[in-house]
């Protein structure tokens, strides 16, 4: 999902009946590879796995209960699509993930900088020098991954639609965006060119026009918690009670 407002991407933050549900954007990263690993596309090993495990961290890189931008001047969690005001990008998550997928592969490191070129899309440059620069570094940086893995341009921009397509569908599900009442919504463009549609069969029952998977029926799962006080006077105490409070797990059926 790009990142409109120039804040970290960092939690999933909804009301809830006793307060509010944070999901942290490692659940999510969590489900998203749970979708990726039931996608049917022939991968060999040995870049199916680091495509998995991309998916799964591609927006990691902080600890989300520990940022102060994560809480909004009313001491509110900060939901991710929500701006705090600043006029500039705070680079360190993007770095922190960069330099983690990097420790890993190649593959890791172009997927990931990928990712943060579709973040960026719409950057306008000479707004933000350093982003400026950063993003210019990512450029030579991916030119140099293609060359070095020897992947053409379109066998990565299909890989990584695999990415954004897990990414997207796993959003959908943990911000409760999917329609009810059988009511279709897309996904994105799946690794193969084509538009996906969601929607609810029944409660946590969901399935996908056209089946883009393996199995008839699996399940997934992503964890939140909810946080009955509903205002934190730091960030300190927002993370003691976030890493107090008992996790609780949001399970769904995928059928065909």
């Amino acid at each position: 999902m790009k990142n409109q407002d120039k804040t970290l991407l960092i939690m999933i933050v909804t009301s809830h009946n006793e307060g509010w549900k944070i999901t942290t954007q490692r659940s999510h990263g969590l489900l998203s590879a749970m979708l990726a690993f039931q996608f049917e596309i022939d991968l060999p090993n040995e870049i199916m796995v680091p495509t998995l495990i991309t998916i799964a961290e591609h927006d990691d890189g902080v600890a989300e209960t520990k940022e102060r931008k994560n809480l909004t001047d009313a001491g509110a969690p900060r939901h991710f699509l929500v701006q705090d005001g600043s006029a500039k990008t705070d680079l360190k998550q993007f770095q922190n993930v960069m330099e983690l997928a990097t420790s890993k592969s190649q593959i890791n490191a172009l997927l990931t900088s990928m990712h943060l070129n579709f973040i960026f899309s719409d950057h306008v440059y000479g707004e933000d020098k350093q982003l400026d620069s950063f993003l210019k570094d990512q450029e030579k940086n991916r030119k140099e991954l293609l060359k070095n893995l020897s992947f053409d341009n379109r066998f990565a921009k299909r890989l990584y639609r695999l990415v954004q397509w897990c990414d997207a569908f796993s959003l959908l599900i943990c911000m409760d965006k999917i329609q009810l009442e059988g009511r279709k919504m897309e996904i994105s463009e799946n690794p193969d060119g084509v538009i996906n549609q969601v929607f609810y069969k029944e409660d946590n029952v969901i399935t996908v026009t056209p089946w883009p998977f393996k199995l008839d029926r699996f399940i997934v799962f992503y964890e939140y918690k909810i946080l009955e006080q509903l205002k934190f006077t730091s960030i300190e105490e927002f993370d003691q009670i976030c890493n107090s409070t008992v996790p609780q797990r949001q399970e769904f059926v995928l059928v065909k």
